[in-house]
């Protein structure tokens, strides 16, 4: 049964005082109200966004005791902005109030157009008061008209012919030092023996001890890993075989 809030009110005390409908609200609210009745088993408390079609309804809070003109419920409308998923986006709903009776009928209270704002609107910039003081003080400067004479003594004061600018000295391009052709061919020989015997000496260096120990060691870990695969199978196998035949002779009893 879905009763008017103010119409009820004079009947059953019962109803949201606060917020009230058409209020604007944010951050973190107490809704205030009554809920009582002769036969009350308990109350609950839901919202609906208004401009959303075909919204369901949400419960948020419940109480099992009746109250009389107080808090029925806090209702924290910035959930989940700190993650950027608010569960009560910016907008317009509606808040219920439910009374359940002990024969599971139910008085309903409604507040509408409640404008959640949580995202402070947009400031206008101000323009700079210094910047404005210097624009107003430039514009207020009045300019003092001069003769052609004078116009053209200070037009010959003013634009001079510019002095050319020394022309830079290059720089000399550095001259690569002289090779010595026996030096380099003696000298890419002896890195190459060195080169060469580094690598024979880090091959002789190797032990193969170790090598064959490893390879033998993973050989035994496969061979171990596919007997315990296979194991597993067989089990599996003949886990399904017995209750196969276990199905079978029960039907057949049967």
């Amino acid at each position: 049964m879905v009763l008017n809030a103010t119409a009820v009110s004079a009947q059953t005390s019962s109803g949201i005082t606060q917020p009230a409908d058409g209020d604007t609200i944010t951050g973190v609210i107490d809704v205030v109200g009554t809920a009582v009745h002769p036969d009350y088993l308990r109350y609950e408390l839901a919202f609906r966004q208004q401009d959303v079609a075909g919204a369901e309804w949400i419960v948020f809070a419940e109480g099992s005791q009746q109250v009389m003109d107080n808090v029925l419920a806090v209702w924290n409308t910035t959930v989940g902005r700190e993650i950027g998923a608010p569960v009560f986006p910016d907008g317009r709903y509606q808040l219920r109030l439910r009374v359940v009776k002990t024969d599971f009928n139910y008085d309903e209270f409604f507040v509408t157009d409640l404008t959640i704002q949580n995202d402070g609107p947009t400031p206008t910039p101000t323009p700079d008061e210094t910047a404005v003081a210097l624009t107003a003080t430039a514009a207020a400067i009045p300019v003092q008209p001069t003769s052609s004479n004078e116009s053209g003594s200070q037009g010959e004061s003013s634009f001079q012919q510019p002095t050319s600018l020394p022309s830079l000295t290059p720089f000399p391009t550095p001259t690569p030092p002289p090779t010595v052709v026996g030096e380099t061919a003696a000298a890419a020989q002896s890195s190459g023996d060195e080169s060469e015997g580094g690598l024979l000496g880090q091959l002789e260096a190797v032990e193969t001890d170790r090598v064959g120990n490893a390879f033998w060691l993973g050989m035994r870990i496969t061979a171990v890993l596919f007997l315990a695969g296979l194991l597993y199978l067989l089990v599996r196998w003949g886990g399904r075989r017995l209750w196969h035949i276990y199905w079978t002779n029960r039907g057949s009893n049967n």
